[in-house]
Protein backbone atom coordinates (compact mmCIF):
# COMPACT_ATOMS: atom_id res chain seq x y z
CA UNK A 1 0.00 0.00 0.00
CA UNK A 2 0.94 3.51 -0.57
CA UNK A 3 2.92 5.36 2.65
CA UNK A 4 -0.16 7.57 3.57
CA UNK A 5 -2.39 4.47 3.42
CA UNK A 6 0.37 2.12 5.75
CA UNK A 7 0.44 5.47 7.96
CA UNK A 8 -3.80 5.42 8.20
CA UNK A 9 -3.44 1.83 9.11
CA UNK A 10 -0.61 2.23 12.12
CA UNK A 11 -3.08 5.35 13.32
CA UNK A 12 -6.10 2.56 13.53
CA UNK A 13 -4.16 -0.62 14.83
CA UNK A 14 -4.74 -1.78 18.61
CA UNK A 15 -2.58 -3.79 20.24
CA UNK A 16 -5.01 -5.44 22.14
CA UNK A 17 -6.72 -6.19 18.89
CA UNK A 18 -3.66 -7.20 17.24
CA UNK A 19 -3.32 -9.83 20.40
CA UNK A 20 -6.80 -11.21 19.36
CA UNK A 21 -6.90 -11.90 16.49
CA UNK A 22 -3.06 -12.83 15.58
CA UNK A 23 -3.80 -15.77 18.40
CA UNK A 24 -6.46 -16.89 15.70
CA UNK A 25 -3.65 -16.94 13.44
CA UNK A 26 -1.10 -19.34 13.57
CA UNK A 27 2.13 -18.04 12.52
CA UNK A 28 1.10 -14.61 11.80
CA UNK A 29 3.54 -12.25 12.74
CA UNK A 30 3.19 -9.24 10.80
CA UNK A 31 -0.28 -7.90 12.21
CA UNK A 32 -0.61 -4.19 13.19
CA UNK A 33 -4.47 -4.69 14.71
CA UNK A 34 -6.77 -2.88 12.60
CA UNK A 35 -10.32 -3.85 13.06
CA UNK A 36 -11.97 -5.17 9.88
CA UNK A 37 -15.08 -2.73 9.38
CA UNK A 38 -12.45 -0.03 9.28
CA UNK A 39 -10.38 -2.10 6.66
CA UNK A 40 -13.74 -2.17 4.70
CA UNK A 41 -14.61 1.27 4.82
CA UNK A 42 -11.02 1.98 3.87
CA UNK A 43 -11.03 -0.32 0.59
CA UNK A 44 -14.28 1.09 -0.61
CA UNK A 45 -13.11 4.48 -0.14
CA UNK A 46 -10.01 3.34 -2.47
CA UNK A 47 -12.01 1.61 -4.39
CA UNK A 48 -14.17 4.39 -5.72
CA UNK A 49 -10.73 6.13 -6.18
CA UNK A 50 -7.33 5.73 -7.72
CA UNK A 51 -7.06 1.77 -6.69
CA UNK A 52 -4.96 0.74 -9.64
CA UNK A 53 -2.11 3.02 -8.57
CA UNK A 54 -2.28 1.96 -5.08
CA UNK A 55 -2.23 -1.62 -6.06
CA UNK A 56 1.34 -0.84 -7.66
CA UNK A 57 2.86 -0.59 -3.98
CA UNK A 58 3.86 -4.01 -2.25
CA UNK A 59 2.87 -5.03 1.27
CA UNK A 60 4.67 -5.94 4.17
CA UNK A 61 1.46 -6.05 7.36
CA UNK A 62 -1.17 -8.55 7.07
CA UNK A 63 -3.74 -5.48 6.93
CA UNK A 64 -2.30 -4.36 3.97
CA UNK A 65 -3.69 -7.91 2.08
CA UNK A 66 -6.25 -8.04 3.53
CA UNK A 67 -7.19 -4.24 2.20
CA UNK A 68 -5.51 -5.01 -1.37
CA UNK A 69 -7.82 -7.96 -1.60
CA UNK A 70 -10.96 -6.05 -0.04
CA UNK A 71 -9.89 -3.08 -2.12
CA UNK A 72 -10.47 -5.84 -5.34
CA UNK A 73 -13.85 -6.81 -4.26
CA UNK A 74 -15.67 -3.61 -3.96
CA UNK A 75 -14.35 -2.03 -7.17
CA UNK A 76 -17.02 -2.08 -9.81
CA UNK A 77 -15.42 -3.75 -12.43
CA UNK A 78 -16.09 -6.15 -15.18
CA UNK A 79 -14.79 -10.04 -15.17
CA UNK A 80 -12.78 -8.94 -17.61
CA UNK A 81 -11.37 -6.32 -15.77
CA UNK A 82 -10.98 -7.93 -12.08
CA UNK A 83 -9.70 -11.54 -13.27
CA UNK A 84 -6.65 -10.70 -13.71
CA UNK A 85 -6.24 -8.62 -10.32
CA UNK A 86 -8.00 -11.43 -8.65
CA UNK A 87 -5.42 -13.53 -10.02
CA UNK A 88 -2.42 -12.41 -9.31
CA UNK A 89 -4.35 -12.08 -5.57
CA UNK A 90 -4.57 -15.59 -4.66
CA UNK A 91 -0.93 -16.09 -4.34
CA UNK A 92 -0.90 -13.33 -1.67
CA UNK A 93 -3.57 -15.41 0.79
CA UNK A 94 -1.67 -17.45 3.46
CA UNK A 95 -4.28 -17.75 6.19
CA UNK A 96 -8.44 -18.33 6.58
CA UNK A 97 -8.88 -15.08 7.50
CA UNK A 98 -7.70 -13.05 4.62
CA UNK A 99 -9.10 -15.94 2.40
CA UNK A 100 -12.73 -15.76 4.00
CA UNK A 101 -12.91 -11.57 3.82
CA UNK A 102 -12.11 -11.07 1.18
CA UNK A 103 -13.59 -13.87 -1.01
CA UNK A 104 -16.58 -14.04 0.10
CA UNK A 105 -17.61 -10.63 -0.73
CA UNK A 106 -15.82 -10.96 -4.41
CA UNK A 107 -19.19 -10.39 -6.24
CA UNK A 108 -17.62 -9.81 -9.57
CA UNK A 109 -17.80 -13.49 -9.68
CA UNK A 110 -21.32 -13.81 -9.85
CA UNK A 111 -21.59 -12.06 -12.99
CA UNK A 112 -20.82 -15.07 -14.92
CA UNK A 113 -20.92 -18.24 -13.04
CA UNK A 114 -20.26 -20.65 -15.73
CA UNK A 115 -16.54 -18.18 -16.23
CA UNK A 116 -16.06 -18.64 -12.64
CA UNK A 117 -16.62 -22.28 -12.53
CA UNK A 118 -13.60 -22.47 -15.21
CA UNK A 119 -11.68 -20.46 -13.59
CA UNK A 120 -11.20 -22.11 -10.16
CA UNK A 121 -10.57 -25.38 -11.61
CA UNK A 122 -6.57 -25.19 -11.46
CA UNK A 123 -6.70 -24.14 -7.66
CA UNK A 124 -9.26 -26.90 -6.65
CA UNK A 125 -6.64 -29.23 -7.76
CA UNK A 126 -4.02 -27.17 -6.59
CA UNK A 127 -1.07 -28.94 -3.58
CA UNK A 128 -1.35 -25.47 -1.88
CA UNK A 129 -3.59 -25.01 0.99
CA UNK A 130 -5.20 -21.68 0.59
CA UNK A 131 -5.45 -21.79 -2.95
CA UNK A 132 -7.65 -24.86 -2.52
CA UNK A 133 -9.49 -22.99 0.21
CA UNK A 134 -9.86 -19.89 -1.91
CA UNK A 135 -11.84 -22.00 -4.62
CA UNK A 136 -13.68 -23.61 -2.21
CA UNK A 137 -14.72 -20.68 -0.62
CA UNK A 138 -16.11 -18.93 -4.35
CA UNK A 139 -18.18 -22.12 -5.67
CA UNK A 140 -19.55 -22.22 -1.67
CA UNK A 141 -20.71 -18.73 -1.78
CA UNK A 142 -20.91 -17.96 -5.62
CA UNK A 143 -21.66 -21.05 -6.98
CA UNK A 144 -23.77 -22.85 -5.09
CA UNK A 145 -25.54 -20.38 -3.01
CA UNK A 146 -26.12 -17.45 -5.82
CA UNK A 147 -28.91 -17.44 -7.82
CA UNK A 148 -28.48 -16.40 -11.62
CA UNK A 149 -29.56 -12.72 -10.51
CA UNK A 150 -26.26 -12.55 -8.78
CA UNK A 151 -28.16 -12.82 -5.09
CA UNK A 152 -27.72 -15.32 -2.52
CA UNK A 153 -29.94 -17.81 -2.12
CA UNK A 154 -31.13 -18.07 1.96
CA UNK A 155 -31.21 -21.34 3.76
CA UNK A 156 -34.41 -23.29 4.36
CA UNK A 157 -35.64 -22.58 7.57
CA UNK A 158 -35.61 -25.97 8.71
CA UNK A 159 -34.88 -29.29 7.81
CA UNK A 160 -36.89 -32.17 8.93
CA UNK A 161 -36.25 -36.39 8.68
CA UNK A 162 -38.55 -35.97 6.22
CA UNK A 163 -37.21 -33.20 4.02
CA UNK A 164 -33.99 -35.90 4.26
CA UNK A 165 -35.58 -39.37 3.03
CA UNK A 166 -38.61 -38.76 1.04
CA UNK A 167 -36.60 -38.96 -2.39
CA UNK A 168 -37.91 -37.14 -5.56
CA UNK A 169 -40.96 -35.68 -4.00
CA UNK A 170 -38.48 -33.76 -1.30
CA UNK A 171 -36.29 -32.90 -4.05
CA UNK A 172 -39.14 -31.48 -6.32
CA UNK A 173 -39.56 -29.60 -3.13
CA UNK A 174 -36.44 -28.03 -2.73
CA UNK A 175 -36.15 -26.69 -6.45
CA UNK A 176 -39.02 -24.79 -6.24
CA UNK A 177 -37.66 -23.46 -2.99
CA UNK A 178 -33.96 -22.85 -4.08
CA UNK A 179 -34.71 -23.23 -8.13
CA UNK A 180 -31.00 -22.46 -8.88
CA UNK A 181 -29.26 -25.32 -7.13
CA UNK A 182 -27.68 -25.84 -11.13
CA UNK A 183 -23.87 -26.26 -9.39
CA UNK A 184 -24.94 -28.58 -6.79
CA UNK A 185 -24.15 -31.57 -8.29
CA UNK A 186 -20.82 -29.90 -9.54
CA UNK A 187 -20.00 -28.96 -5.93
CA UNK A 188 -20.29 -32.48 -4.50
CA UNK A 189 -18.50 -33.77 -7.42
CA UNK A 190 -15.43 -31.51 -7.10
CA UNK A 191 -15.92 -31.65 -3.08
CA UNK A 192 -15.84 -35.61 -3.40
CA UNK A 193 -11.76 -36.08 -2.44
CA UNK A 194 -9.69 -36.58 0.60
CA UNK A 195 -8.34 -33.62 2.47
CA UNK A 196 -4.80 -33.98 3.35
CA UNK A 197 -4.35 -30.56 4.23
CA UNK A 198 -6.52 -28.45 7.62
CA UNK A 199 -7.95 -25.36 6.02
CA UNK A 200 -8.81 -26.99 2.56
CA UNK A 201 -10.31 -29.83 4.69
CA UNK A 202 -12.21 -27.19 7.14
CA UNK A 203 -13.32 -25.31 3.71
CA UNK A 204 -14.75 -28.66 2.58
CA UNK A 205 -16.56 -29.93 5.54
CA UNK A 206 -18.24 -26.01 6.05
CA UNK A 207 -19.75 -25.80 2.18
CA UNK A 208 -21.19 -29.97 2.58
CA UNK A 209 -22.98 -28.46 5.94
CA UNK A 210 -23.89 -25.17 3.68
CA UNK A 211 -25.20 -27.46 1.02
CA UNK A 212 -26.99 -29.77 3.30
CA UNK A 213 -29.15 -26.72 4.94
CA UNK A 214 -30.01 -25.51 1.63
CA UNK A 215 -30.81 -29.07 -0.50
CA UNK A 216 -30.87 -31.47 2.52
CA UNK A 217 -32.35 -34.37 0.58
CA UNK A 218 -29.34 -35.04 -2.41
CA UNK A 219 -26.81 -33.79 0.46
CA UNK A 220 -27.97 -36.50 2.92
CA UNK A 221 -27.50 -38.93 0.12
CA UNK A 222 -24.01 -37.60 -0.64
CA UNK A 223 -22.77 -38.11 2.99
CA UNK A 224 -24.22 -41.65 3.15
CA UNK A 225 -21.89 -42.40 -0.09
CA UNK A 226 -18.93 -40.08 -0.20
CA UNK A 227 -14.99 -40.26 -0.53
CA UNK A 228 -13.81 -37.51 2.04
CA UNK A 229 -11.07 -38.76 4.41
CA UNK A 230 -12.61 -39.42 7.54
CA UNK A 231 -11.56 -36.03 9.52
CA UNK A 232 -13.39 -33.85 6.60
CA UNK A 233 -16.58 -35.76 6.67
CA UNK A 234 -16.49 -35.66 10.44
CA UNK A 235 -16.41 -32.29 10.70
CA UNK A 236 -18.93 -31.56 7.96
CA UNK A 237 -20.92 -33.76 10.34
CA UNK A 238 -20.52 -31.67 13.42
CA UNK A 239 -20.87 -28.73 11.34
CA UNK A 240 -24.58 -29.69 10.02
CA UNK A 241 -25.35 -30.44 13.88
CA UNK A 242 -23.99 -27.21 15.35
CA UNK A 243 -26.53 -25.42 12.69
CA UNK A 244 -29.77 -24.42 14.24
CA UNK A 245 -31.43 -25.38 11.48
CA UNK A 246 -31.69 -29.02 11.09
CA UNK A 247 -34.57 -30.57 13.62
CA UNK A 248 -33.25 -32.89 16.85
CA UNK A 249 -34.24 -35.94 15.02
CA UNK A 250 -32.06 -34.59 12.10
CA UNK A 251 -29.07 -34.08 14.20
CA UNK A 252 -29.63 -37.48 16.28
CA UNK A 253 -29.36 -39.09 12.77
CA UNK A 254 -26.16 -37.02 11.83
CA UNK A 255 -24.36 -37.64 14.99
CA UNK A 256 -24.92 -41.39 14.09
CA UNK A 257 -23.24 -41.34 10.88
CA UNK A 258 -20.10 -40.67 12.28
CA UNK A 259 -17.59 -42.86 11.29
CA UNK A 260 -16.49 -44.47 15.18
CA UNK A 261 -13.12 -44.06 16.30
CA UNK A 262 -11.82 -41.63 14.10
CA UNK A 263 -10.97 -37.82 14.01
Amino acid sequence: MKKSTLDFLVAHSEREYRDFSGSLIPGEKTMLGVRLPILRKKAQEIAKADWKEELKSEDIYFEEVMLRGMIISYVKGSMDEMLPYIEAFIPCVQNWSVCDSVFMKMDVLRTDRERTWQFIQPYLQSEKEFEVRVAIIIMMQHLLKCDEHGKTMQRLRRVSMTQCVSGNATQKVEEEVQPEGMYLERVLQALDKPYSQYYASMAAAWTVAEAFCCFPARVYQFLKHNQLDDATYNRALQKIVESLIPEPDVKEAIKSMKRKGRK
